[in-house]
């Protein structure tokens, strides 16, 4: 046994918060413990591993424990960090660290301890105009499309010709929690569904769903019906350049998601003359601090609508130990 630090979650949540705390390398190599209706994950770092489930709306406190070592046949904490889409393991590749061989060995070792997994690739880059993961394959079947369940909805991928990110499952279910029955919402850049799909599952939405990459708009006309039993609302799905929704549909959105924060600020003058009047738009960006968010969405929005509220700001996800994605929400009149 060995004394380490730990953060403590209902074990309702206890899964969800192991994925996300192996996802970003922070679990120790021990054994998680149970204590009543409470889970104990060994972690490197609490206080960063506190903020992460904070983001994913996991309420989760600091411990101090004693745990059970892994022996040789057990897993020991991966060497890097990894996501799970589906039985899909994508590795993100280690600063400094070239050796393919190397990440081979880790796939291996992942492959067979991680039972529901069956691939195994590593993510080297973005390529192409639709800025999809380039994908080496390490271990196991050689087939990137495969099937991803989040809060009992199920969608169809291929991690090759569509993005797809895990990560923003609690992010979605946010936005969906916020959206009225009788909206109707402009999700501008819907990968394969994932808002979209949340949102019409949560409430008697209309929700138009809008990707240039004609992969993703199928992948999400795909997903829309295998999820058609669990849907209040309904969804269509429109492949187009989100530049041009202004003279293909008319301006009746009372909310806009505009997650593409690689690039959102040419976008911004498009979702204020997309809604109907006065609405919500959750504006997605890459940047450093709240702050730095909050002032980009302010000079942005002064010249794209003509008047704003920002009533929220978040941090979604860690990109990079510099950068994060966060979300402003506003309420906005064209």
């Amino acid at each position: 046994m060995a004394l380490a630090e730990c953060v403590e979650v209902y074990l309702r949540d206890g899964e969800r918060a192991r994925r996300a705390l192996a996802s970003s390398g922070l679990l120790a190599p021990y054994k998680p413990r149970r204590m009543g209706d409470r889970l104990l994950l060994p972690v490197t770092s609490p206080g960063e591993a506190l903020s992460l489930l904070d983001r994913h709306g996991i309420r989760a406190r600091i411990c101090r424990s004693e745990f059970e070592e892994y022996t040789a046949k057990k897993t020991p904490k991966p060497p890097l960090s990894y996501v799970m889409v589906g039985d899909i393991i994508i590795v993100n590749p280690r600063r400094g660290v070239e050796d393919l061989s190397y990440y081979k060995r880790v796939a291996e070792e992942l492959l067979s301890h991680v039972k529901r997994a069956r691939s195994v690739y590593l993510k080297v880059g973005t390529h192409g105009v639709y800025r999809t993961a380039k994908l080496v394959h390490l271990a196991g079947i050689d087939d990137t499309r495969t099937i991803h369940r989040e809060y009992g909805l199920r969608f169809h991928v291929d991690l090759a010709k569509v993005y797809f990110n895990p990560r923003l499952a609690s992010e979605r279910a946010r936005i969906a929690g916020l959206t009225s029955d009788g909206e109707r919402v402009l999700d501008m850049f819907s990968g394969a569904g994932g808002y979209s799909i949340h949102v019409a599952s949560r409430s008697s939405t209309l929700v138009l769903a809008v990707d240039i990459n004609h992969y993703a708009a199928a992948y999400a006309a795909i997903n829309v019906r295998a999820n058609r039993q669990v849907m209040k609302g309904r969804v269509a799905v429109l492949r187009a350049d989100a530049y041009k929704l202004p003279r293909i549909h008319a301006a009746v959105f009372d909310r806009v998601i505009m997650d593409n924060p690689t690039n959102p600020s040419p976008y911004a003058p498009i979702a204020c003359k997309m809604l109907s009047g006065k609405g919500v738009i959750h504006y997605y960006t890459l940047t450093i601090s709240k702050n730095e968010a909050a002032d980009e969405a302010s000079n942005v929005f002064t010249h794209a609508c003509r008047k704003f509220d920002i009533m929220l700001v978040r941090e979604v996800l860690e990109y990079s130990p510099e950068y994060s994605v966060y979300v402003v929400d506003l309420e906005a009149e064209k």
